[in-house]
């Protein structure tokens, strides 16, 4: 069985856990994700199942999208509902909210939150939190805003501000150090109430199947053609492709991915001087 699995993965799970139980439900090994989702966060999750797993590089550089609750007035350590709050800012409904929302679109620099699993001199951040040691300095890295907008009205309850978020953005952002960085700007600290992600890629959680259903052999795959948003060509000699002979076509993309007739996915090819050669033969 080869294609993509797209899990709407619930809250208390991580993404590995949700690997654990591919793997069983297709008694493979070959089973792999295409970007983590935060343990307390739901939403879409792609799985490569077989040969799936071979076009998972494609898969993680698309765009997110995300749903969100923002709280203006209190951060923790995680930056989200499940840490250990240690700062409290007293605040009120600011003026202009959507101004500041509309600042962060476009490129923005950003840094990790500590309970990560960004790597810094070998380790992952969060690892020596919970060994109560100081981490390294956190590499800042450049992430894209695609756009941010608020879906509900800024409420007041027990001091603290709460709004809800929609976000499209780049691969690599994390939605609870946005949420830390949307209230600083309003001059307070924040975190968030919950995340969900509602679309990777081309994949929305309509798509999605419930782990229950996963584990009742009730999910299908998604070929792994049709997960592929790259231009299409037709190869009329497989054999010419499964050997890796370069080919003309008249493109000027810089990947194409090259079909059977039946549509069956041969391989993806990476334009290089006019001609397209194989990056990756399935």
């Amino acid at each position: 069985m080869d294609g993509i699995l797209l899990i709407d993965k619930p809250v208390g799970m991580s993404s590995h856990d949700c690997v654990d139980v591919a793997r069983r439900a297709f008694d493979t090994r070959k089973v792999g994700h295409a970007g983590t989702l935060d343990v307390e966060a739901s939403g879409v999750l792609v799985l490569g199942i077989g040969k799936g797993t071979k076009i998972l590089r494609y898969l993680t550089d698309e765009n997110k999208r995300y749903r969100f609750g923002l709280v203006i007035g209190e951060r923790t350590d995680t930056l989200d509902h499940t840490g250990v709050v240690t700062e409290s800012s007293p605040v009120e409904v600011p003026g202009d909210i959507d101004a500041v929302l509309a600042s962060f679109e476009g490129t923005y620099t950003q840094t990790p939150p500590l309970y990560s699993a960004v790597k810094v001199r070998g380790r992952k951040l969060y690892e020596y939190m919970r060994a109560d040691e100081t981490p390294p300095e956190r590499p800042k890295r450049e992430v894209h805003v695609h756009s941010l907008k608020r879906t509900s009205d800024v409420e007041s309850h027990d001091g603290l501000l709460h709004v809800e978020l929609d976000l499209s953005c780049s691969k690599g952002l994390f939605v609870r150090a946005l949420a830390d960085d949307i209230a600083q700007a309003i001059g307070s600290v924040g975190r968030t109430s919950f995340i969900r992600r509602s679309k990777s890629g081309g994949f929305s959680l309509k798509e999605c199947c419930s782990l229950d259903a996963l584990k009742r052999g009730e999910c299908r795959l998604k070929p792994l053609s049709d997960s592929l948003q790259l231009p299409t060509h037709v190869a009329l000699d497989p054999g010419m492709i499964q050997n890796g002979r370069p080919i003309e076509v008249d493109a000027t993309c810089e990947r194409i991915k090259i079909v059977d007739p039946q549509g069956g996915l041969l391989a993806i090819y990476k334009r290089h001087e006019g001609i397209y050669k194989p990056e990756r033969v399935m």
